[in-house]
């Protein structure tokens, strides 16, 4: 994969998270959960970081320059959203919550890295 596709790739992951936070920030789990447009959004989202992540993992030959797990990110691509389920959304909400500022952090700054010319890395 080139560094122009793994580009689009971590693109598309911070975009993703930048929407989630977006779409969730000032509201607590309970609001969350009974927002089914909101939940909709977030999950459309993770589905979207969780291929990119993918797509950079499995296709990319020098994913060893990536600073992050891009393995975890890509079980989001798993996540679905059914509004008629009733299912606990604790899980997501603590992904939100915790981990996406870190996530969008690690991606800006692989995307930095990848943006410089070889001979800087």
């Amino acid at each position: 994969m080139d560094k122009e596709v793994q580009q689009q790739h971590l693109n598309n992951i911070i975009r993703g998270i930048e929407e989630i936070k977006a779409d969730t920030v000032g509201i607590n789990y309970e609001t969350f959960r009974k927002e089914e447009q909101v939940k909709e959004s977030v999950y459309a989202n993770m589905q979207m970081i969780g291929e990119a992540a993918y797509e950079l993992s499995h296709a990319s030959d020098n994913k060893g320059d990536l600073n992050f797990n891009t393995d975890i990110l890509a079980g989001f691509r798993n996540a679905r959203y059914n509004s008629e389920a009733e299912i606990n959304h604790q899980s997501v909400w603590g992904v939100i919550e915790s981990e996406l500022d870190i996530i969008h952090d690690e991606a800006l700054e692989a995307s930095a890295k990848l943006g410089k010319p070889d001979d800087t890395l």
